[in-house]
């Protein structure tokens, strides 16, 4: 955790702090991964990806998972931090591309040889989710994997002109942009289950993911200030400083309120949802695995990485120019 953050208000949470059994195993797949896989990613890169601990964010997320579930929600771990790098300097027009790519793939599509690995690891990670998941989860796994890209699409003219959004549209798009989506669907995974649609997009199970999302954004966001300033706007707390015209210990503490007015509303949702029938426990199972994946997404910037720390992440320019075939 940067040292600037112990005397900046913290953020909480009530949920057990847990870590899998298996997260030596699990660093020792990602590097693995990394020597093998990603042959499009520079050796330096790959040297800091490393230091990120990403075996370490998949045992956190996912700490009572099965040792061989375990291994496709790793190969996530490390795809989604490639394919955010990789592609953070596309135009708009290579990233709408992307999206759809992205979810041709994950639907059954094949990787075209011309394709980089980013790709070809994609649809192994989807061939490895199917072990143990239908194709109406694959089909909603690629759509939440495009509600991603399309946040991409839209963050990216604020990116590239360092202009700041409204605070309504930074939150718009942030959820998003975060990539929560497909991990609040991954609780399925965890325990087994798939559920129907009446579940799934029940109104209070949507505002359930989007309250996930908001909750693991404004973190990534508290955590990542010293990463992003100076080479991105697209930060809670430096929108909410722009939007009112406030210090920056003003904008963390108001960040933080933000965060914990979304945490109280969450943990009310938790405790007042509707009964589902026959799928009633399956629905308190699936919230106990979310619920531990936010407090697991916390516990990681303050334990375990050193993505958030000088020369733990790629330089601003570093991905800028790559070859992107869509």
């Amino acid at each position: 955790m940067h040292q600037d953050l112990q005397e900046r208000p913290r953020l909480h949470y009530p949920w057990p702090d847990l870590i899998s059994p298996y997260v030596d195993e699990l660093e020792e797949e990602i590097n693995t991964w990394l020597l093998h896989s990603y042959d499009c990613i520079p050796k330096d890169i790959k040297r800091k990806y490393e230091k990120t601990r990403l075996g370490h964010i998949t045992a956190r997320f996912f700490p009572l998972a099965s040792r061989e579930r375990l291994t496709p929600l790793n190969m996530n771990s490390l795809w989604g931090i490639a394919f955010d790098d990789y592609h953070e300097h596309c135009t708009i027009d290579q990233l709408k591309r992307l999206k759809h790519r992205v979810e041709d793939i994950l639907i059954g599509a094949p990787p075209l040889k011309e394709e980089n690995a980013i790709f070809w690891q994609l649809a192994a990670m989807r061939d490895s989710f199917a072990q143990f998941m239908p194709t109406n989860w694959l089909a909603r796994f690629s759509n939440s994997m495009g509600e991603y890209v399309q946040g991409m699409v839209e963050e990216a003219p604020f990116k590239a002109r360092l202009h700041s959004p409204s605070l309504r549209e930074y939150m718009e798009i942030r959820m998003k942009a975060v990539d929560v989506y497909p991990l609040v669907s991954f609780a399925e995974v965890v325990i087994g289950y798939t559920f129907p649609r009446e579940v799934i997009y029940h109104p209070l199970m949507r505002r359930l993911a989007d309250l996930t999302c908001r909750i693991v954004a404004w973190c990534n966001d508290y955590f990542s200030i010293w990463k992003e300033e100076d080479k991105d706007i697209m930060n809670i707390i430096m929108v909410v400083q722009h939007e009112y015209k406030i210090s920056r210990e003003e904008a963390f503490a108001e960040a933080v309120r933000i965060h914990q007015a979304d945490v109280d509303e969450y943990i009310n949702l938790c405790n007042h949802m509707p009964h589902f029938g026959i799928h009633n426990e399956k629905v308190k199972e699936f919230i106990h695995h979310n619920n531990l994946m936010i407090q697991g997404h916390k516990s990681w910037y303050e334990k375990d990485t050193q993505r958030y720390k000088p020369g733990g992440h790629p330089e601003a320019d570093q991905f800028r120019g790559v070859e992107v075939v869509v």
